[in-house]
């Protein structure tokens, strides 16, 4: 079912940015605007947090264990998307130094969480 999802917003994406694209040169040039970015850049992270949430959801499946680097990434992509969504001019800067934190914390566990761990026994 999650397959079926990802795919119906792929084709969506796709669609959209060539519905996009026919619109700009039907307007006798393409502009490239901050808007549109955001569009672009927002699908296309919608779409890797789900392949990312299936990858998970299968390796799950596969061996009843859930990786952290895996949690680690979705949240990455999740909270970058919502970075790219956040309109500077309004938002309060303590919330911007909120999601700067939220940002580094997640590259430090990611960071670590891929590390391999040596235990000593005495």
């Amino acid at each position: 079912m999650l397959v079926i999802v990802i795919l119906y917003a792929t084709v969506l994406f796709l669609v959209s940015i060539v519905v996009e694209v026919i619109e700009k040169l039907h307007q006798r040039g393409i502009h490239i605007t901050l808007p549109l970015l955001h569009e672009v850049f927002a699908g296309f992270l919608m779409i890797l947090i789900g392949l990312e949430l299936m990858k998970s959801i299968v390796m799950y499946m596969d061996e009843h264990v859930i990786h952290v680097e895996v949690a680690h990434s979705v949240a990455i992509f999740a909270i970058a998307r919502h970075a790219i969504y956040v309109d500077f001019n309004n938002v309060p800067p303590l919330a911007m130094i909120g999601i700067g934190a939220i940002i580094v914390a997640l590259a430090i566990g990611y960071y670590y969480s891929g590390r391999p761990v040596f235990l000593t026994h005495n």
